[in-house]
């Protein structure tokens, strides 16, 4: 099943140069997601009642044109598969008649009382009816980054109680704005992104009121992770 979402980029999607800003287009992903879900009668009630909820594992995009103020844009997204504990998402944002970004994600299904990842269920395999195509050749399943930045020190990035979803946690897009921040203060405030991969490692807590972000460059290489005071919540790697 290919899922559409007809969306126009506006004022509170963009940044200062006008274009689509990193947490919006993941925003767009979440939104797409979540209405496939709905979709196939999986909403996010639903799956609270049978005590579960998706948790994304990990994302990668690849930026190719950004989105700016007033475009019309087709946000498109599919299963590509799901097997034992995993499951495969891809995305695509058209604008313009153009392919503007390419994403595939992974998911694991999470028992919320026990905080434990669970087998994925047949049925929910069959009710989201997966496509063999992919959005982009990236190795999602099988791709981590070794290595940690320095211990220089890092950026630090205050927590706010918006940044947490209905499952108490901080949501995805928020990680993804705290990058975008840093990463503007570590290189400056018109570094545009191309691609960027993000590993979600350890839940943040609600107690939480700081996170460190910590870089390390290579030309347009950058590898970062995201930590609290004691663990890496989330790292990856950013192309500029």
């Amino acid at each position: 099943m290919i899922v559409k979402l007809e969306k126009v980029v506006n004022y509170k999607d963009i940044g200062f140069d006008f274009k689509l800003r990193p947490d919006s287009l993941v925003s767009f992903f979440q939104e797409i997601a979540i209405h496939h879900s709905d979709m196939v009668g999986y909403d996010a009630e639903t799956l609270k009642d049978m005590g579960v909820a998706w948790v994304l594992n990990k994302l990668y995009v690849d930026i190719s044109e950004y989105p700016v103020l007033g475009d019309s844009i087709t946000v498109i997204t599919w299963s590509s598969g799901i097997s034992g504990v995993k499951a495969f998402r891809e995305f695509i944002i058209r604008s313009g008649g153009t392919e503007a970004v390419r994403a595939v994600s992974m998911w694991t299904l999470l028992d919320i009382t026990t905080k434990r990842i669970k087998r994925i269920p047949s049925y929910l395999s069959e009710a989201y009816e997966t496509e063999s195509s992919q959005a982009t050749s990236f190795p999602i399943a099988s791709y981590k980054v070794d290595k940690n930045p320095g211990d220089e020190e890092g950026l630090l990035q205050t927590v706010r109680f918006s940044d947490f979803d209905t499952n108490m946690h901080m949501n995805n897009t928020a990680y993804v704005n705290i990058l975008d921040t840093a990463l503007k203060r570590y290189i400056g405030k018109n570094v545009e992104v191309n691609e960027f991969f993000i590993n979600f490692q350890k839940e943040v807590g609600f107690d939480v009121e700081k996170l460190t972000v910590k870089f390390s460059r290579q030309d347009t290489n950058v590898l970062y992770s995201i930590n609290d005071a004691k663990n890496i919540c989330s790292k990856g790697f950013v192309r500029v």
